[in-house]
């Protein structure tokens, strides 16, 4: 019983002594804007370092079966060149996401899943003590596996495709509120 309470007296002492931990939570309006529901959750692993955790839902098929439904994570860290949470800093993270894609960039539908690396670049501006506003762009590379329809709803099933991508991950300006 007293080693228990020994551990757990180390324990407390340990967290009670470690430096306070930033947190943040933030959303992407130019996501918002084009249906996709997302939120970010962060936090500063010290001075210069950030970890992030971006989840982004896009359920809504619209007017003739046009989508661009997709669940994607992707987890990363951001290096920051000041401190964290402000002024510019580059990015690192992974991605997976499972997607339809129907009608967007011409009249077929693709339903599949894919997973990546990714760098982006971006700017954070405080707006008072617990709100910030930032900028960010990014690209990935990108391994997709597709099944590939003709058209709208059902469509002919026209085959399964895979392979390397590169595509834009991150285009975001994010209201954050920092806790």
């Amino acid at each position: 019983m007293r080693k228990k309470f020994f551990f757990l007296g180390i324990l407390l002492g340990v967290c009670l002594a470690s430096p306070a931990q930033f947190y943040s939570a933030r959303t992407n309006l130019i996501g918002l804007a084009t249906g996709n529901i997302n939120l970010e959750g962060s936090m500063t692993l010290n001075r210069r370092w950030s970890l992030h955790l971006p989840v982004q839902y896009n359920p809504f098929v619209f007017k003739d079966n046009r989508q661009f439904r997709n669940l994607t994570v992707m987890p990363g860290v951001r290096y920051w060149f000041v401190e964290s949470y402000s002024n510019f800093f580059v990015g690192m993270n992974t991605l997976a996401s499972g997607y339809s894609i129907g009608r967007i960039w011409n009249k077929k539908r693709y339903e599949g899943e894919g997973y990546g690396i990714g760098l982006s670049i971006g700017k954070a501006y405080p707006l008072s003590k617990t709100w910030n506003i930032e900028w960010e762009l990014g690209g990935a590379a990108v391994w997709a596996r597709y099944n590939e329809y003709r058209c709208r709803e059902c469509g002919a099933f026209l085959g399964r495709k895979h392979g390397w991508y590169l595509i834009p991950s991150r285009v975001a300006l994010n209201m954050i509120y920092l806790f």
